[in-house]
């Protein structure tokens, strides 16, 4: 499956939400593989250093940029909505502003992080 195959299945904001937020990951990660995880209906950014970093997970009304160990992660934007003990989400729905420079930090912290496991 493509990612423009699994973005078909959303309404036409969900996947322009989703395509923008994949372009911000992309930006931050140009060295990470994308790869689209049917089964968790998302894509997925390996980092050649860090291993797994982050996924993108479209959704009928959102679409939710996760971080495995994310629990671990500074968040001092408070951009952090959902998860649990170890995975951490940052939520967006149509409309939303994509808070670049933030989400940019994130993943720069996740990288690292990914680095020192």
């Amino acid at each position: 499956m493509t990612p423009a195959e699994l973005l078909d299945e959303h309404t036409p904001e969900i996947a322009a939400l989703a395509d923008e937020l994949r372009r911000v990951v992309r930006a931050a990660l140009p060295e990470a593989t994308e790869r689209v995880y049917p089964g968790w209906h998302g894509f997925g950014y390996v980092d050649p250093d860090a291993g797994y970093v982050c996924g993108i997970f479209p959704m009928a009304n959102r679409v939710k940029l996760g971080f495995e160990h994310g629990a671990a992660l500074p968040d001092p934007d408070g951009l952090f909505t959902a998860g649990g003990r170890q995975v951490r989400y940052v939520e967006l729905q149509p409309g939303d502003e994509i808070e670049v420079a933030a989400i940019t930090d994130l993943i720069a912290d996740a990288v690292e992080l990914g680095i020192q496991r």
